[in-house]
């Protein structure tokens, strides 16, 4: 899995779904491919889970259109980076963190709580 830099600082980037990164951005010399796991931090230093769900652009600099999922702790973060999620023994917490991820990306960010850009409780029950 890969890790990029994203320049927004986390509260920017939990409040959205998906984020557009040039590859020139990236710092990599690769091309990323739709369907494509990464991990990628903000300008707090914060890790999130991402997905690439289109490429486009010029051939010369290409867009990468960038589903962002659960904010990850460190050590999920490493797991990640290092391929030992795979591993049986972190399996479960993996797919824990792929559904908040999941959740996420079906209420559009906007859960709260941690997810990023909810309502309050006061809104949520409609009451002023």
């Amino acid at each position: 899995m890969e890790l990029i830099h994203i320049r927004l600082e986390a509260g920017d980037l939990a409040r959205r779904a998906e984020v557009v990164v040039m590859h020139s951005q990236t710092g990599r010399d690769e091309v990323l491919e739709v369907g494509q796991q990464l991990v990628v931090t903000d300008l707090d230093g914060e890790f999130h889970g991402a997905e690439v769900i289109a490429v486009g652009g010029d051939g010369a600099d290409p867009a990468y259109h960038l589903r962002i999922g659960a904010r990850l702790p460190v050590d999920i973060a490493a797991q990640r980076l290092t391929d030992t999620h795979t591993q049986p023994e972190n399996a479960g917490v993996q797919e824990v963190v792929d559904l908040l991820g999941e959740l996420r990306r079906l209420f559009g960010g906007g859960l709260g709580g941690g997810f990023g850009g909810g309502l309050d409780d006061a809104e949520e029950r409609d009451e002023p």
